[in-house]
């Protein structure tokens, strides 16, 4: 039997991932901030998440970015911080 590549030089990128949700939606892109309340908290979210990942957020970002992280959607992670997550 013979292998692809991806299944020989990276085994751990289809054993980690599990099935896909029965609701994602391929090719699917987050509709744009309508207003600039939400175009500033989408900005707000994507530096407190670069501070998050870099080690030098505030315990504020980082507790509101676990907050976001549990949302499905865009939309509901950009509803829960501009309600202050």
């Amino acid at each position: 039997m013979s292998r692809t590549p991806a299944e020989t030089t990276r085994p751990h990128r289809t054993a980690r991932r599990g099935p896909e949700p029965e609701d994602a939606h391929r090719g699917f892109v987050a509709p744009a901030p309508a207003n600039r309340d939400e175009a500033l908290a989408d900005r707000e979210m994507a530096d407190a998440e670069r501070a998050v990942v870099t080690g030098s957020a505030t315990e504020e970002q980082a507790t509101r970015v676990r907050a976001v992280g549990e949302a499905r959607t865009q939309e509901d992670r950009r509803r829960l911080w501009m309600d202050g997550a």
